[in-house]
């Protein structure tokens, strides 16, 4: 295992030894999916920590078949990563195959960081063309291999692509960040538990605190003879409070507080030493009832840090006690540290994989509406809630439910909040949360609704970077308890997860829109001529490997120019549309239905031959044959009729272009023929 220095000089292991990749491996290939590109880390010496999700296929194939392509990747990656580090941004640049690569740096704390990489596109056919002169003379790659990779060409549109590092940015980093928390706390944890262990092993087994407290009191008792002791702690920058009493003046003692501005307790805290003090009257100036005689201090403190004291009472100590008092609290103060340390990473650790358990639920809902309720379940769940809500920000005005609990959403439908407006209205604005004790004495101060049980709620911002996009609202704990900063810190770590799956889902929706748009005509919903082609090269790809043959149809709608000319437009898109539902029907899943241009359709029909596509074709046309208008500006008498030309391959055609027109042909000959047939060609 590789090491690094930290700050303090202390070698830090590199992060594949916290961070689960399993867990991260299933979000990298997920966020890989959605925005369709390679996602890989590299450590901050360009060296794989995660190997790449779909990783590209030519820049690959010149990893893998060239030795020169495996050294120059490795040192380009180092470099990229480094740069990238160096400015805290995601860094941009070309490959040795002119691809774009992105680099984001993920700093994990302040001695590790890592980096995403991604990309490996072309932004146009040029980078390529460049790249084939290059790679032939750089690489040793004939003209079949440069043909074969050129196959394999990706191309996007460069305001697609550019968006994409901080999309990974804003979707990842979180995740990756609290997997290597996550990772960190579950060792320092087993550290701190060892090192508790081995030096108060029975400390650990009961309730902490207020053991080592009885056990301190027993021990001055027999060893001092004192008459009552009590544990001190800091309760805020200048004032020490009772936390533990004990012996038999223990009812005058358990409420002491002390300020540091008495002279006494200045003292200690400045020196870090011990004080006593006799004098009856300075006695009672510290705060100390009658019955206390004297009093002797004792810090316990963690470097400069004095965080309590301990406190002899009405007791004579000697110098030989008063050093073994000295020793006892500074023992005390290490051993009060290391258990509140492993308390504090303990609820960290609680934490965590209360958000690991959440992501495991919440990561794989796309569905909108779907994940809105799976958020709002899981959030109630997380802090013991009976009721909630989730109000998203529409245009950036209004706040809208998404998803209650505890009161039927169909109720709510129609509340709008508009930002800066109530408690809502107010998170959304500022992006700060709200936790509030009792509604009817704060800030907000309202009475009571009659649907609330308690009077106790939370409201946690949802924000993604600096934008806040909507609010998760907890109400009515179900022991009737008030919410608890344990529990805003709670809802405040599974926002920001919480967050990521949202403006996952919604980048995933719009990739999703983004690419039926790219394939679809809008018209009739059908796919495009350019999704046809890919379809049609697809499958003439197929059929030649597995020696298939299969069928395309060419339709055309009857006289439809003066359908047009007679009706109109509109009326023209109609019918369209409605001939684009009876194709859509009449083929199987398997089948690509297109609409070719115009009034022009056409349909591949994988595993077909031309003779037992007749069925698919008749089954077409007797469809088209069978529309009526109704309530519409075209009769209901008005026919629409379709012809049909048919071509396979291969057996009559061996390209693309020359099976097009071959069925192109027979389409024209079914309307040579009369219309509302269908020819196959060379038939």
């Amino acid at each position: 295992m590789m090491q690094t220095e930290d700050i303090e000089g202390i070698p830090s292991t590199l992060p594949s030894e916290y961070v689960d990749l399993s867990l991260w491996s299933e979000f990298q290939n997920s966020i890989s999916a959605i925005l369709n590109i390679p996602l890989a880390i590299h450590g901050s010496d360009g060296t794989v920590l995660a190997p790449p999700s779909g990783e590209d296929d030519i820049c690959s194939f010149i990893k893998e078949q060239t030795a020169r392509g495996e050294e120059l990747y490795r040192d380009s990656y180092r470099k990229a990563v480094a740069k990238a580090m160096q400015r805290s941004e995601p860094y941009i640049y070309k490959c040795y195959t002119n691809q774009h690569i992105f680099v984001v740096p993920v700093p994990l704390d302040s001695s590790v960081s890592v980096a995403i990489v991604g990309g490996y596109v072309y932004l146009s056919e040029d980078d390529f063309k460049e790249f084939a002169v290059k790679g032939a003379s750089d690489f040793n790659l004939d003209k079949s291999v440069i043909h074969e990779l050129g196959k394999r060409l990706k191309i996007v549109q460069p305001d697609d692509f550019f968006a994409k590092p901080n999309i990974v940015k804003t979707m990842a980093t979180p995740f990756l960040k609290s997997l290597y928390l996550k990772g960190r706390c579950e060792k320092r944890y087993h550290q701190i538990h060892a090192v508790i262990e081995a030096t108060v092993p029975n400390f650990l087994s009961g309730g902490y605190e207020e053991d080592i407290y009885r056990n301190v009191f027993n021990t001055t008792a027999v060893l001092f003879d004192v008459d009552s002791v009590s544990i001190m702690e800091r309760y805020d920058r200048s004032i020490y409070h009772t936390v533990a009493s004990f012996g038999r003046k223990n009812s005058l003692i358990s409420n002491w507080a002390a300020s540091d501005s008495l002279n006494i307790i200045k003292d200690i805290v400045q020196s870090r030493r011990p004080a006593g003090c006799d004098i009856v009257s300075e006695i009672r100036n510290m705060g100390l009832p009658e019955g206390i005689t004297s009093v002797y201090i004792f810090p316990m403190a963690i470097g400069d840090n004095v965080f309590g004291m301990l406190c002899v009472f009405n007791t004579r100590i000697s110098t030989e006690s008063a050093k073994l008092l000295t020793l006892l609290s500074n023992q005390l103060s290490f051993v009060l540290e290391g258990i509140r340390a492993d308390k504090n990473i303990k609820k960290k650790f609680k934490v965590l994989e209360a958000m690991e358990d959440v992501y495991s639920t919440i990561a794989p809902v796309l569905d909108q509406e779907e994940l809105h309720n799976a958020i709002l379940d899981k959030a109630t769940e997380l802090v013991g809630a009976e009721q909630g809500s989730i109000m998203m920000l529409d245009n950036n005005t209004h706040l809208a439910i998404k998803a209650s609990k505890g009161i039927r959403k169909g109720i709510l439908e129609g509340i709008k909040v508009r930002a800066g407006e109530g408690i809502s209205g107010s998170v959304i604005e500022k992006g700060t949360p709200v936790i509030v004790k009792d509604i009817e004495a704060g800030p907000f101060t309202r009475k009571n609704r009659a649907r609330y049980k308690t009077k106790s709620f939370v409201s946690i911002p949802l924000r993604v970077g600096s934008r806040t996009i909507g609010v998760i609202n907890i109400s009515d704990k179900i022991t009737g308890e008030v919410f608890s900063e344990e529990d805003l810190y709670l809802l405040l770590s599974f926002a920001s997860y919480a967050s990521i799956a949202l403006e996952r889902g919604a980048y995933y929706r719009m990739t999703e829109d983004l690419k039926k748009i790219s394939v679809t005509d809008s018209l009739t919903e059908l796919f495009n001529r350019r999704y046809f082609h890919e379809r049609l090269f697809e499958e003439i790809e197929r059929s030649k490997r597995h020696n298939e043959p299969f069928t395309i149809f060419m339709l055309d709608i009857d006289d439809f120019k003066l359908f047009n000319d007679k009706y109109g437009h509109l009326s023209g898109d109609e019918v369209l549309k409605s001939v684009a539902y009876a194709v859509r029907d009449a083929v199987r899943s398997i089948d690509v239905a297109a609409r070719f241009g115009g009034e022009e359709f056409s349909i591949i029909l994988p595993y077909t031959t031309k003779m037992n596509s007749y069925v698919t074709a008749e089954r077409i046309r007797r469809s088209v044959e069978d529309i009526r208008f109704i309530g519409s500006k075209i009769p209901s008498d008005q026919k629409i009729s379709i012809s049909i030309g048919i071509a396979e391959f291969p057996a009559d055609a061996s390209s693309i272009e020359e099976l097009i027109d071959k069925a192109d042909t027979a389409m024209y000959l079914a309307k040579a023929r009369g219309k509302n047939r269908i020819v196959g060609y060379g038939q």
